[in-house]
């Protein structure tokens, strides 16, 4: 069942903070809480795909935990996060022409912040798998170090990664409409759809991997890389 951010935040914060738990915390984040990390965001509309992964590191930072991502949802100034432990994921700069090349990263776009966010999931999850470090997906910080074209990536270990799919006219989930579209679809939208298709196989949550044409008009097949 999808988690959706609830009123209370305070007791899920408490709870979490000690890290009692292995792999994907999940959280309620406040207004005051995104601004007291540097990233203050009041709509999710507002705000760019690498700025709230950027956010969502420096909450869960807070908190203890190693990295996170946004999980889409928002009600009220309430947004939901997941965070995740240090023994599932992996840090490191790697070279930004390693994300650019994959087919998914459209040409010309060097601004992290101007490239959509299903787009900028599938490139990096690609990156992940190939580079021999036992990875199963990945997922950009939203970090660029403009002096060296460097770029942060979170690697999720493979054990803990298994690859999901959905048509977009499947029913029960919430954001998933036929309509959906990789190319234009706003951050939220990828982030809710990626948790709600991964939460229904079992799983915490997810990146994009994918999308491909169906035998029906109109209609894709989306995947995604799901963990715990």
């Amino acid at each position: 069942m999808t988690k959706l951010v609830s009123a209370l935040a305070g007791l899920t914060i408490t709870l979490a903070s000690a890290q009692a738990f292995a792999g994907v915390v999940w959280m309620d984040t406040t207004a005051a809480m995104r601004a007291a990390s540097g990233y203050p965001i009041t709509s999710r509309g507002s705000v760019s795909w690498a700025y709230a992964n950027r956010g969502a590191e420096a909450v869960c930072a807070q908190h203890g935990y190693a990295r996170g991502l946004y999980t889409g949802a928002q009600s009220g100034e309430l947004m939901g996060l997941h965070c995740f432990t240090s023994d599932m994921v992996t840090w490191q700069d790697v070279p930004f022409g390693n994300i650019t090349r994959w087919a998914w990263w459209d040409d010309g776009i060097t601004v992290l912040d101007d490239q959509m966010a299903f787009k900028a999931e599938a490139a990096t999850t690609g990156e992940a798998g190939q580079m021999g470090l036992n990875y199963g997906a990945g997922f950009l910080t939203g970090h660029k170090n403009t002096a060296t074209n460097h770029v942060g990536m979170v690697g999720i270990d493979r054990s803990r990664v298994g690859g999901r799919g959905v048509r977009t006219d499947a029913t029960g989930f919430p954001d998933l409409t036929p309509s959906f579209n990789p190319h234009y679809a706003p951050w939220y939208t990828v982030r809710a759809v990626a948790t709600q298709v991964c939460e229904s196989y079992g799983f915490a949550t997810g990146v994009a991997s994918g999308a491909y044409t169906t035998g029906t008009i109109g209609i894709l097949s989306l995947s995604f890389h799901c963990f715990n």
